[in-house]
């Protein structure tokens, strides 16, 4: 059974690098441009896991999160959150509306791999830090 990851990124270069790396590894990907739109595309298909960006015009990266772990059919989702953001307000966001996953863009795409591999593994919400 393919496992199905939804990216959340408003730049179109960001979702497609992410959408061949995984499409690579036979995972079913679909993309959302904007918090809304993951919701509607979250509702329609339940993802095994969501690579969500922050920094989004709108409705932040955060915003969704909540709305994602107060949700009980998609709360125990895996969400890894991808940011430019590095700051301590930010990431202390991510990690207390629970996030399962911190990483900092740029990143590994390699490294980002073998997370998302962890974390389907164990399909629950993991506090690690891969910083």
């Amino acid at each position: 059974m393919m496992r199905r990851i939804l990216i959340v990124d408003d730049e179109f270069s960001v979702r497609s690098l992410l959408r061949d790396v995984l499409e690579l590894e036979d995972y079913d990907v679909a993309e959302a441009e904007d918090g809304p739109s993951a919701l509607v595309a979250m509702a329609a298909q339940r993802p095994d896991l969501v690579l969500l960006d922050i920094m989004m015009p709108g409705m932040s990266g955060i915003d969704v999160l909540v709305r994602v772990r107060s949700d009980a059919l998609l709360r125990d989702v895996p969400v890894v959150l991808l940011t430019a953001a590095g700051d301590d307000d930010t990431t202390w966001a991510g990690w207390t509306t629970g996030a399962s996953l911190y990483l900092n863009k740029p990143f590994d795409h390699l490294n980002l791999l073998e997370w998302i591999e962890r974390l389907l593994a164990e399909n629950s919400p993991a506090l690690q830090s891969a910083s």
